[in-house]
């Protein structure tokens, strides 16, 4: 194996360990919400508040973190929100009640948005093109290992422990990161790509990616598409736990199914995307998705069967999520390769900003049964696909 592909190859899995960060912060937590909401003696609606804030948090950050990690380097950005992580995981773990709580969880939010801000920028430095959509297949791929193991992480804390000890946790992965960023992760928007420009010239660049219509159709599909997921997230909890009475050590199973799909879907595109092309795959993972929710609402509706029927709907909506996040997420950077970083901030926006109202939603419409969820990745799914039509629409007109 060469130098070089050994460093490639190196790269990959350390920015796929540093973006471990959103999802660790999120699903690691999730079987301790109802905890949290008995221990608070707040409604469940309030808990769910918490993962919002976060998804609010981790929006807005990364309008902040993309601009200056384009102008300043990656390293420096990644370094500086790592620091202020591990400080909010102190707030969270000594939060006396439930509002302090959401406001800590709004700061980590934004301290963690540096991640995919930085870290997926730093794709588009090192690859272009179907190779920067293979290289950020493999680096979500390596990323469902996180979710995979967070709920069961959290599960097995919430059997020994209380739910502020998964504060601690992610005190200790943030500890690491930072480690890992000082040691061993390379600078790749050095000052000789960055020149002399000014940072006010880098969030002029917002204007730039948002006065394309290609650019509102890549946010609007990918936002809504990971929006999808964020409806599942924030509503699994509450529908396996309360509704079905799986017990809080046995929830990463279940949330483990979901994350085989995701790896599987990666997987499928990081082998075709390369053949087909990110466009193509990015139409087949969305139209997926939107079959998957449209049948766990029916069947969420109609009370036909049971745990079972929410599993298989989830298990379809939820897998092709992370292959449309990347095929969008390369389309959108391509179109900005010298301004990545800002490209990523808007990408962040869209996707936890919408990811939040959808999250949101689950909560307003929560009546004590899966309908709730159904109804929220319904309506996301149907919105990324009609940004889908619209997107392909524009690529034919550009073309003709």
């Amino acid at each position: 194996m060469s130098k070089t592909h050994t460093q490639s190859v190196g790269i990959i899995l350390l920015l796929a360990f540093l973006a471990a960060i959103g999802p660790l912060s999120i699903d690691t937590y999730l079987p301790s919400l109802p905890a949290i909401a008995a221990d608070f003696g707040a409604n469940s609606s309030a808990a769910q508040q918490s993962v919002t804030a976060f998804f609010v948090g981790i929006a807005a950050g990364q309008l902040i973190a993309g601009p200056l990690s384009d102008r300043y380097g990656r390293r420096p950005i990644l370094l500086i929100g790592f620091s202020l992580f591990f400080i909010t995981c102190i707030a969270c773990a000594l939060a006396p009640n439930i509002e302090t709580l959401i406001y800590a969880r709004l700061l980590q939010g934004l301290s963690a948005a540096v991640s995919p801000a930085a870290g997926r920028a730093m794709v588009r430095d090192i690859w272009e093109g179907n190779e920067a959509a293979r290289a950020m297949s493999y680096i979500t791929m390596a990323m469902v290992v996180a979710p995979l193991l967070a709920p069961m992480i959290g599960g097995v804390i919430m059997s020994y422990w209380e739910w502020r000890t998964i504060f601690w946790f992610l005190l200790a992965f943030a500890a690491l990161a930072l480690a890992l960023v000082l040691i061993r992760l390379p600078e790749t928007n050095g000052p000789e790509k960055r020149g002399d420009v000014r940072l006010p010239d880098y969030f002029r660049a917002y204007g730039r990616v948002l006065s394309e219509q290609q650019s509102w159709a890549y946010l609007l599909c990918g936002g809504f598409s990971l929006a999808t997921m964020f409806a599942y997230i924030t509503g699994s909890p509450f529908v396996y736990i309360e509704i079905f009475n799986v017990p809080e050590a046995y929830f990463g199973f279940f949330f483990g199914l979901n994350v085989v799909g995701l790896f599987l879907g990666n997987l499928i595109n990081a082998r075709l995307v390369t053949r087909f092309g990110y466009l193509t795959m990015l139409v087949a993972g969305v139209t997926t998705t939107l079959i998957g929710a449209l049948l766990l609402l029916f069947t969420s509706y109609f009370a036909i069967g049971g745990i079972v029927a929410v599993v298989i709907g989830l298990f379809i909506a939820v897998a092709p999520a992370s292959m449309v996040g990347s095929n969008s997420t390369v389309g959108l950077m391509n179109k900005f390769p010298r301004n990545a970083g800002a490209a990523m901030g808007v990408f962040g926006v869209a996707q936890f900003g919408l990811g939040a109202a959808a999250s949101f939603l689950v909560g307003v419409f929560y009546t004590g049964t899966p309908v709730a969820m159904a109804l929220a990745m319904a309506i996301t799914a149907a919105c990324s696909f009609l940004a889908m039509l619209w997107l392909v629409q524009i690529h034919r007109q550009a073309k003709a």
